[in-house]
């Protein structure tokens, strides 16, 4: 078994219902399915779409490529297993409220893990994917108001939350980075009818916890709920285990993948930062996640990226880019002296990634080529 032999059953079964809107065009179930027996594409996300399914035809196995969506290094390939994600799509389809009925909002390349896995698992549900080949938020607000749910990493998601609230929405899934208090008020301002669910996860581990966000809980940005069913985590030396039946191949458990946290007493887990954000500052260990939240916390800061630089003396050493107006005396002063970034730099905007996700390491050629000069 394998997503070719999924599609063609759901194929069967939902037939001339929409399973994809990209814009303006509509694509049925047995339409798609024909699409790749044709090898008929069109547009960057149906290409995509169209060329993993007819890599499953022709590969008649059970084991895919996935990419990871890193921000500081190029994506790696794992392979994995049809039932390390099929097993797994009732469980996260429950939570995420996924399931026939469904029309999901989601954007961005299917080589990154988290849209293909939300693309398969929709089509798992016999729901409908909507996204646009654009990158404009004003057109996917327009999309979203005949979707019931979204999908997308929070640089993208923040960039939803501006104009009158929208009630047709009933669920926002959300995971990679940490929303922000002000980022998940706005949503849940927005989006006052759905309920709002950050997840922790990897590529090579899948989904690990969730919480419900609430305008309760907002603030404890580093909380990150409990495991999903069938998931196990523990902490060692400061490192996040995880015993998980759901992992890429040849990763043995329990496995890490380098982040930092700890359980807290009603067993929910709380993150310090992912292992590539980890810096050692002539020994004092700092993360770049925690340097993050408590710049967001100054007024007139919309946006940070702390990212980790080489250091002669101390080995390693970060900076910060800021968007925002705030005084650079004030940002000192609110930081403790282990968190003073070694410069301050105010930006217009963040870049991102393919992924949506912010590219440090794009900003890190930029710091390296200002050093240059």
């Amino acid at each position: 078994m394998n997503f070719y032999d999924l599609l063609k059953i759901r194929a069967e079964t939902f037939g001339d219902k929409i399973f994809l809107r990209i814009d303006e065009r509509t694509i049925t179930f047995r339409e798609f399915l024909n699409a790749v027996d044709n090898r008929d594409t069109g547009g960057k996300f149906l290409t995509q779409a169209v060329n993993f399914f007819v890599e499953q035809k022709n590969n008649p196995t059970n084991i895919f490529e996935v990419a990871t969506s890193g921000s500081t290094s190029a994506p790696k390939i794992f392979r994995r297993t049809f039932e390390s994600w099929a097993n797994f799509f009732p469980t996260q389809n429950k939570i995420f409220r996924v399931d026939k009925t469904t029309k999901l909002f989601m954007h961005g390349s299917l080589t990154f893990t988290g849209n293909l896995n939300t693309f398969l698992a929709t089509l798992d549900a016999g729901g409908s994917i909507v996204t646009s080949e654009k990158f404009s938020p004003r057109r996917w607000l327009e999309l979203v108001k005949i979707c019931t749910t979204i999908y997308l990493v929070p640089t993208k998601l923040a960039l939803l939350a501006t104009g009158e609230p929208l009630e047709n929405v009933r669920s926002i899934f959300t995971g990679s980075q940490v929303l922000t208090e002000s980022q998940s008020l706005s949503l849940l301002k927005k989006f006052p009818a759905a309920d709002l669910i950050l997840y922790y996860g990897a590529s090579e581990l899948s989904f690990v916890t969730y919480k419900k966000i609430s305008e309760q809980n907002a603030g404890d940005v580093n909380n990150l709920g409990k495991p999903f069913d069938g998931v196990k985590i523990f902490i060692r030396d400061g490192l996040i285990y995880v015993d998980t039946p759901f992992r890429v191949v040849g990763l043995e458990n329990p496995c890490t993948v380098g982040d930092a946290g700890f359980i807290d007493e009603h067993g929910d887990l709380i993150f310090f930062g992912r292992g590539e954000d980890f810096i050692n500052r002539g020994g004092v260990k700092i993360f770049a996640s925690a340097v993050e939240q408590n710049l967001l916390k100054i007024d007139g800061i919309e946006a940070v990226a702390v990212v980790k630089v080489p250091d002669k003396v101390r080995g390693e050493n970060f900076i910060a880019y800021v968007v925002g107006n705030a005084d650079k005396k004030i940002i000192r002063q609110a930081l403790s002296p282990a968190e003073l970034p070694r410069e301050i730099i105010f930006v217009k905007s963040l870049p991102v990634n393919a992924s949506g996700k912010v590219d440090k390491k794009f900003l890190l050629e930029q710091f390296q080529n200002l050093l240059a000069d």
